[in-house]
């Protein structure tokens, strides 16, 4: 399919990938026993790094960025992620868990830049990547061949404006994607050009040629809700969270679920919840159950919690700044960072609880997202 702009010989080599290795080992190794390893980035004294997290705060390595970081795609078998920069920004680095050091950086294209966000196929042969064609006010997928030194090999469209993040759904054959609906372009970094004509989208692509799959949206008197944020579950719901570029003030539902060949489901049952919430949401996550969400609003200082299923809003913690969100070891529970300072262990039976693993913890002002690596 032409336009995949990907050659079937590059392709089949990519695919053609080495054996791969225990999961279970690389953890153990990479976090120095058998807690979870989590990704986050951070800035302390204006410097941004890329931070490993145990799940009780110790900090596992520590690198620094040449600016600031946005979210990180884990490896399904090695000991490697990814960690992209915010948008515009034009870097993303390769960093080996086990040793904590930086192995490659990958830079954009000069007419694209990353959204932050990134999934590898389930064979971890490639990397697929949210860029902005900005010039085209396109969407596209940027395709990386791991192997070959994260080499881009090619792209599909989102089949939107402003692809932000994605995800591979549990068939290993589909790929989700949160088109947000927002125009930009890298010269005007934080300008929104079209909020009065935005479509945001979700959309599932095929990944082995890019064929549009399905395509769902929002109501018309929701269009300016910008879908930003996801995570899946093995059976195919996929959460999101979302963003209000409408009128100030205005109390419209944040979170949702999506099945394939269903309407996306609105949890909007809780306008007190909902409008704690400031019409922003900054990320989204199952707990290890996948029957609770976590979603969290760092302007309204809080971080609330709701059921999968019903969509019914179960609690809101506070937590200042509190974005970063992600599954803790227990099921019910969850790990969150804070821009204010603080990594932060939430469930459903207290207050939140912030842990001291590290002091050089304590100062930073953590960025968007927390990564669990599995």
């Amino acid at each position: 399919m032409r336009s995949m702009a990907i050659d079937r010989r590059t392709l089949l080599g990519v695919l053609a990938g080495a054996p791969l290795l225990s999961v279970t080992s690389i953890l153990a190794h990479a976090s120095g026993g058998p807690s979870p390893l989590y990704i986050s980035a951070r800035m302390k004294d204006g410097t941004h790094y890329v931070t490993g997290l145990a799940s009780d705060g110790r900090i596992i390595f520590d690198l620094p960025l040449p600016a600031r970081g946005h979210s990180t795609a884990i490896h399904p078998a090695r000991p490697e992620v990814v960690h992209f920069a915010r948008r515009p920004g034009t870097f993303a680095r390769v960093i080996e868990t086990a040793g904590g050091r930086v192995i490659h950086d990958i830079e954009a294209r000069p007419d694209r830049h990353f959204y932050g966000h990134g999934a590898f196929s389930p064979d971890g042969t490639l990397l697929y990547a949210t860029e902005n064609d900005f010039e085209r006010a396109a969407g596209v997928i940027g395709i990386y061949a791991v192997d070959e030194g994260y080499r881009r090999v090619g792209e599909m469209p989102s089949h939107g404006t402003g692809p932000h993040d994605l995800r591979i759904l549990a068939d290993g054959k589909t790929m989700v994607v949160a088109n947000g609906g927002i125009a930009t372009r890298p010269d005007l970094p934080r300008m929104k050009l079209n909020i009065p004509t935005m479509q945001p989208s979700l959309v599932y692509l095929d990944l082995r040629d890019g064929t549009l799959l399905e395509e769902v949206g929002l109501p018309p008197d929701l269009h300016q809700l910008s879908i930003r944020h996801l995570d899946v579950s093995p059976d195919g719901t996929v959460a999101l969270a979302m963003q209000d570029e409408g009128p100030k003030g205005e109390v419209r539902p944040l979170v949702g679920t999506h099945r394939r060949g269903a309407d996306i489901t609105l949890f909007q049952e809780d306008a007190e919840a909902l409008g704690a919430m400031r019409q922003y949401c900054g990320s989204i996550a199952f707990d290890g159950s996948h029957r609770v969400l976590a979603a969290s609003s760092p302007r309204g200082g809080v971080i609330t919690l709701w059921d999968a299923a019903s969509g019914r809003h179960l609690q809101s913690l506070s937590v200042a700044d509190g974005c970063g969100v992600a599954p803790a070891t227990d099921e019910r529970t969850f790990i969150a960072t804070s821009g204010a300072g603080g990594v932060f262990e939430l469930s459903l039976s207290g207050p939140p609880l912030l842990l001291d693993g590290d002091a050089v913890a304590a100062p930073s002002h953590w960025d968007n997202h927390v990564v669990k690596v599995l």
